[in-house]
């Protein structure tokens, strides 16, 4: 049996998101960094049976930081915005 990946190691990973990125099949955060923050947001999405409650940039802004290895309240502002985009465009579908 292989060992899971413990993305807590990065920043802004809390267990609850890495127990999240394993239950989607991420294997480790090379494959994390390879999909790209977009892509691991809509997977999530899927994973979690489209929007719920609850959902909001702030998971977009600390995947992005975990990638970067910055603090997710220290994502650039053009990023943020393009993330806060994003979840409007959901939302705004509902």
């Amino acid at each position: 049996m292989s060992q899971l990946y413990d993305f807590t190691q990065h920043i802004n990973i809390g267990p609850t998101t890495a127990k999240n990125l394993q239950e989607m099949g991420i294997k480790d955060f090379s494959e994390m960094k390879r999909l790209g923050t977009e892509e691991l947001f809509f997977r999530y999405l899927q994973h979690r049976g489209g929007w719920h409650r609850g959902m909001c940039s702030c998971w977009l802004y600390a995947i992005e930081g975990a990638i970067t290895d910055t603090k997710w309240n220290e994502i650039p502002e053009q990023k943020r915005k393009r993330f806060r985009s994003i979840v409007h465009s959901i939302t705004r579908k509902r």
